[in-house]
This record gives C-alpha cells, structure tokens and sequence, in this order.
C-alpha cells in the first residue's frame, strides 16, 4: 500500500529532488505543495501516475489550513510530510532590516509549525507519522552574513526536537537534515571550485539528500526521532 507523502517547496531545489526520487521507488503517492503552479503541474505530469500538486504561498499561514482542507476533501491522509519550503539571502546585521528578518523566519520555520500543527491532527495524518524538515549546516557554522537564515535554521532545528517529544504518545518522528552548500538553484551561479576550501568534499547533490529523507519517512528508521542530522561532504562545524 502506498504512503502518502506531502512536500513542500516542492517545485525546485530539494523538494523537487525529493519529488523525483519517492516517485521512482514506486511506493508512494505525492502531494506537491509551491507557490509555483506552473512548476508544480510540469513536474507533476513528468512524474505520472499518483502525484497531485497544490498552489500555496506558504508565508501565508491562512493559506496553511486550506492546504489540509484540500486533503481531507481528497481523503489524503499523511504518512508523511517533507518541509522544503525556505529562502536564503546574506546580509551583515548592520544592514539587516527588520522586514527582511521576519520573512526569513516566516518561511523557514513559523510556517513549518504551523503546518506542523496541522500534520500532528488525528484528522490529517496516521500513526507514526514521519515529518522531516530542510534545515541547515548553517545552523551550526554561523558565517559572517547569515544572522537572518542562521537564527531561522536554528530555530527550526529547536523546533523539531520541541515537537518530536511532545507527539511520542502517537509515535510520530519529527526530524531535520542539516546539509552544507547543495547544488540548487539557491547557490547561484557560485561555482565547486568556490567552496571546496570550505566544503572539501564539492558540492552535495540534491538526490543524496533525497536518499537521507526516503530512509527518515520509511519504517527503517522508526526510532529516530527529535534529530537533526548534517549532512556536511568535509564541512567543519
């Protein structure tokens, strides 16, 4: 029986990896969440049979309860939820304006509680439950330039082990992967040869990635809860 799995952000980047990745294995029916719809119904249709696509701008937590509206109307109970939504961006803090500040930690974790919120309900998701959250290396090296994502990251990372402990009566898993420079659109044109100093090993591929979250939803590792894993290809941190 197939497990369904809603992913967020799922129109480039991770989520889209992610996306890829589950529909290859045959064992799951997606749900693809993003602000792009056009991108969400190419990749849907690329990827064929049980993978249905949603249009939702997440910084809008009203938009979060019609999300889970639409699920219950198509009887799409999760087994799983993948949280890739986010947005980067460097600034020092002597220039970092407060409303820049409170987008970032909007998207990458106040709309992840919030749709947390409603993955947890009896009503939206089965017992045992797996939600896995895209945070950051960052999170943990804190490079000039980065308060904004860096305090955002962490407060995620906070976040997953806060709920992990408080959903352990239904034996839901709540963790985030942690991972260093990716090779996504969100690097730019910033080539490997830029960040082997920093990253020896080059740059992580989006589907390794993929393979870490495919083991965190599957029943292989259904003791691991409240965790935030690196992801580092030689990183220190």
């Amino acid at each position: 029986m197939r497990k369904n799995i809603m992913i967020t952000g799922a129109s480039s980047g991770i989520g889209e990896a992610v996306a890829k990745y589950l529909a290859q294995s045959g064992e799951y029916s997606l749900l693809l969440i993003a602000r792009n719809v056009e991108k969400l119904q190419t990749l849907a249709n690329d990827l064929g049979d049980h993978v249905s696509f949603l249009g939702c701008d997440l910084q809008q937590t009203d938009n979060i309860g019609k999300v889970f509206e639409y699920c219950k109307k198509n009887s799409f109970v999760l087994n799983g939820l993948v949280y890739c939504a986010g947005i980067a961006g460097n600034y020092p803090i002597r220039s970092l304006s407060q409303e820049f500040l409170l987008k970032m930690m909007q998207i990458n974790c106040l709309s992840f509680i919030e749709m947390a919120k409603f993955a947890i309900n009896r009503k939206f998701s089965m017992e045992e439950c797996s939600i896995v959250a895209i945070s950051s290396l960052s999170s943990l090296t804190c490079y000039p330039g980065t308060a904004a994502y860096t305090m955002s990251k962490n407060a995620l990372n906070a976040a997953v082990k806060v709920l992990a402990k408080e959903v352990l009566k239904r034996r839901i898993r709540v963790n985030a992967v942690m991972p260093g420079y990716v090779q996504t659109p969100m690097m730019g044109d910033t080539a490997e040869a830029d960040i082997v100093d920093e990253q020896p090993w080059g740059y992580i591929d989006p589907e390794e990635i993929a393979a870490l979250i495919e083991f965190l939803l599957s029943d292989k590792s259904k003791k691991i809860t409240g965790a935030n894993i690196p992801i580092s290809a030689g990183m220190a941190f």
